[in-house]
């Protein structure tokens, strides 16, 4: 048997590095205090490349709230991401330029391994999540207002077409034509970027039949604990304390998303994570008594509201926002109403018909690094490594980071450069 390992987090990050380690050898066991995946996960989401720039991106500041009581004031952190975003009076469009660009290759680096990965594994494993490949059938859309918004969607995707980024620009007339749902309002936008390789599916379907292979590999999964303390000796982590005052000894792993930070910070590991805030509206993806195109078939994106509308059969779900004001699932109406407002502006028609009243709302939160970028590797204290903080890619990033993680545990060179990501 290989070398113990804790890891904390029932998330995405915790359930693929427990069956990582687990079919490598390791001796593994996960505790979370929750069900899996009842975080951040919403039941049905895309697994893409395309989102690659992280969620802090100039322009996120006009549609984020960031209360100075709690991210100014209190954080270090809020200064940096506020930069980030262009919050900043003092940032110029240069700065958020370079904050925005600088960690996007490295992130889709990781999100194409990843997703390569996960299609390999779920064809290894025999996985069935209500996945579909949207190739050439309905790729994933980002619309664009203006033609400036446009050129600065086609510089990132060109950038990153070198590394291997697949995409098609269509002109309004071209996406009424793909889109038909979209022919009343199409003309009114620039143009779109299509993106053919993303993949959408049950999230928590697919992390619940991990968690399954895992344990079938020899990992471990304890429901209904939770880890308080991580427990020292002699400047190493040597395991955790749990709530009910039990202890378990080994190698930790912290994949529990914004939650990481309190268990490191009295070890004097800072982390920079921080809890961002979303929300998502489902609804019926029909308009009654309509023509064709009453139904919504591509995943849409706005990259200036930073909000996106994936069709999921009969249903549609429309989801985005980013909210910094800790670890509060509440749900706000004005920002509801934020997210109606881009189906009334998209789909009028439909946006008619909607009972409100009947939608299903939800909000999570998404654990974000003031980088833009996740954490990933040995945390600097022995004993103690680290996968969190991957925003709104959690599920594309998932898969390769827990591969990068136990290949660095292991001591080998990843398929991915670590550097970007080291904690």
């Amino acid at each position: 048997m290989g070398q113990g390992f804790i890891i904390v987090g029932g998330g995405l990050m915790g359930v693929t590095s427990l069956y990582e380690l687990a079919q490598r050898g390791h001796d593994a066991v996960l505790e979370t205090s929750d069900a899996l995946g009842n975080g951040a996960i919403t039941p049905m989401a895309v697994c893409c490349t395309s989102p690659a720039r992280p969620l802090n991106n100039p322009g996120i500041g006009r549609i984020c709230c960031l209360p100075c009581s709690t991210a100014m004031r209190r954080y270090a952190w809020g200064l940096v991401n506020c930069r980030a975003c262009g919050v900043s009076a003092l940032s110029l469009s240069a700065i958020q330029a370079r904050h925005s660009t600088a960690p996007t290759p490295c992130n889709y680096a990781l999100a194409a391994y990843s997703l390569a990965e996960t299609q390999a594994l779920t064809q290894k494993l025999g996985l069935s999540y209500e996945q579909a490949n949207l190739h050439h059938e309905a790729p994933t859309v980002k619309l664009f207002s203006t033609q400036k918004a446009l050129a600065r969607g086609r510089h990132l995707a060109d950038m990153l077409a070198a590394q291997g980024l697949a995409y098609e620009a269509w002109t309004p007339a071209e996406l009424a034509a793909h889109e038909p749902a979209l022919a009343a309002t199409a003309p009114s936008l620039a143009g779109a970027l299509a993106f053919p390789n993303d993949q959408i599916g049950n999230a928590l379907l697919f992390l619940q039949q991990l968690a399954e292979a895992a344990r079938a590999a020899g990992g471990d999964i304890r429901l209904n604990t939770q880890a308080v303390k991580l427990l020292r000796e002699n400047g190493r982590v040597t395991g955790v304390q749990l709530a009910n005052g039990d202890r378990l000894t080994g190698t930790v792993i912290l994949a529990n998303g914004h939650a990481a930070p309190a268990l490191a910070k009295p070890c004097g590991l800072p982390l920079s994570i921080r809890p961002a805030k979303g929300y998502s509206i489902t609804l019926p993806n029909r308009t009654k008594n309509a023509p064709t195109g009453a139904r919504l078939t591509h995943p849409l994106v706005d990259d200036a509201r930073h909000i996106a509308m994936t069709p999921l059969g009969d249903k549609l779900r429309i989801l985005g926002m980013a909210e910094f004001i800790g670890a509060d699932t509440t749900l706000n109406a004005a920002r509801l109403q934020i997210l109606r407002q881009f189906l009334t502006d998209l789909l009028p028609d439909m946006a008619a018909e909607v009972d409100w009243a009947k939608t299903d709302n939800w909000a999570g939160l998404r654990p974000m690094h003031s980088s833009g970028r996740p954490r990933i590797g040995a945390s600097g204290m022995a004993g103690l490594w680290l996968n969190c903080g991957h925003g709104h890619l959690g599920w594309t990033m998932a898969v390769g980071s827990a591969k990068i993680l136990a290949d660095l545990i292991e001591g080998r060179v990843p398929a991915v450069a670590p550097a970007p990501f080291k904690p």
